[in-house]
Parts: C-alpha cells; sequence; structure tokens
C-alpha cells in the first residue's frame, strides 16, 4: 500500500444488474468440518510470538482443501484431495493417493479463500496496487478456470463505509450458476489525479468503463509530482459454460500505486 494510506472512496449507485443474485450472507459454502493440526511454533520467527505452524483442513461434501501454513508469506503449499465412499482422508502433512498439490511456484502461491460448489477460490499472498489477485481451481477437473484482482476493503487499514463493493459477492444466478461481481483493479499508465481527463478519458476507453464520470481519487494528499494511477471498476463474471467477464454500472475508484 501506499505510505499515504489509502482513505474513504467515491461510491456511486449500481444501477446496471444483468444477473439475478439470490441472497446470501457469507459468498462461500459452509465447510462440512473444519480440522487444525497445530505443529508449535513457527521456527522463522523469536521464541514468544504466537505464529505457530498449522496445517488446515476444510472438509466438503466431495473433497477437501488442505492448507500447509507455516507462518511464512503465503501457505507453503495448498493441496486438494477428492472424497472417495464417504469417508473425509486424515487431516495430515503425508498426501494421499491421488491428493493435488498446488505447486506455489507454478500454479498458485497464497491463501486458502472458500469454496463455492467445485470451485476452490484462493487469494495471493500480498496485493497489487490497492487489489487483491486471486485464482479458481476445479477441484474435480484439476484445472485453473479463472482469475483477476479484486478490490478487498480487508487489505486497507482505513475504515471505508458498508458497501456491497468492498469484497467480491459469489452467488447463484437465477439459472444455478455461478457468476461473480467485483471492483476489478488495475493499473494506469497515467496520474488520474493530476492529468484529470486527458488521463481518464483514454483509461475509459482502454478498459471499457461504462461510468463516463471521472472519479475523486484518494490518497494523493502526500505525494508530489506526477504519480501513476491504479483504477478499480465493477464487474461481473458468469463462470459457466465458461468464464465472460463483462463491465457493468457502479463506483469507479482511484489511488496511487504501489
Amino acid at each position: 500500500m501506499n505510505s499515504a494510506g489509502r482513505v474513504v472512496v467515491l461510491l456511486l449507485v449500481l444501477t446496471g444488474q444483468p444477473f439475478v443474485f439470490a441472497a446470501s450472507a457469507d459468498p462461500f459454502d459452509t465447510p462440512v468440518d473444519t480440522r487444525v493440526v497445530d505443529f508449535g511454533p513457527s521456527p522463522y520467527y523469536a521464541q514468544g510470538t504466537d505464529i505457530h505452524v498449522r496445517l488446515s483442513c476444510f472438509v466438503y461434501p466431495t473433497f477437501m482443501v488442505k492448507e500447509y501454513d507455516e507462518g511464512q508469506k503465503g501457505a507453503e503449499w495448498i493441496a486438494m484431495v477428492l472424497i472417495e465412499k464417504g469417508k473425509a482422508p486424515r487431516c495430515s502433512k503425508s498426501h494421499e493417493r491421488g491428493e493435488w498439490v498446488l505447486n506455489p511456484q507454478k500454479e498458485w502461491d497464497g491463501y486458502f479463500m472458500g469454496v463455492k460448489g467445485d470451485l476452490v477460490f484462493l487469494r495471493a499472498s500480498d496485493g497489487t496496487d490497492g487489489g487483491m489477485p486471486f485464482a479458481i481451481f476445479d477441484a474435480k477437473t484439476r484445472k485453473k478456470m479463472f482469475g483477476d484482482v479484486f478490490f478487498y476493503v480487508g487489505m486497507w487499514n482505513e475504515k471505508f463505509e458498508d458497501s456491497p463493493f468492498n469484497d467480491m459477492r459469489i452467488e447463484r444466478t437465477g439459472d444455478g450458476q455461478i457468476a461473480l461481481r467485483y471492483l476489478r483493479v488495475r493499473g494506469t499508465l497515467c496520474d488520474l489525479h493530476e492529468e484529470g481527463g486527458s488521463c481518464w478519458e483514454p483509461t475509459r476507453r482502454h478498459l471499457g468503463i461504462r461510468s463516463t464520470a471521472r472519479p475523486v481519487c484518494i490518497a494523493y494528499d502526500d505525494i508530489r509530482g506526477r504519480w501513476v494511477s491504479a483504477v478499480a471498476y465493477p464487474v461481473e463474471v458468469a463462470l459457466f459454460p465458461r468464464p465472460v467477464r463483462k463491465n457493468v454500472d457502479g463506483p469507479v475508484r482511484c489511488w496511487p500505486v504501489d
């Protein structure tokens, strides 16, 4: 995050809703069971700290997600294993037959977010330009379905007004499929705060942002001189039969890139 900090954002009213979303207090499915194995204090920190090495296992009806975290930046590994004959495997560091272990160097480096149906949502180990990279993997096909960067209020130090755009929404549509709605975060090539319309218009056209109103950028108070901006704008993603992302009406926010 920029040292100036990120503060209150400009909120616009959502007017376009191509998908009909079912109401949901929690975007993710509730695990059938959650198990945590504590291996004691992490060797990477001084004695007396409360950071432990932990294996967390999240059991769902047809598969289990395992996250082994030694307290460093990003889990050591994340794995998925199918449940056979209705019996969940052990919550163990050893890998079961057929267990799919994601390679943190090649497939994903980060943390487990949650599950929706057969889809496993993971987030990155750190944010990028005020947004949080995420990826969706299919536990049954063992393929990465989709990935992007979304605005996540939890990675900001400032308190934001309550808003449905403060996090990703993951819902079932009227036809039973899964769709996402979030603010997509992208870096620009210009300074929206200083350059105004000469930066906003080409940025808006390039990204296909539907709003024509130039956003009021935040966190520029302590910045002197030109500083390239990041912009967050609303999108909806239908995941099936194949992922399709489309821009929609809603808030547009901007701030300095990291």
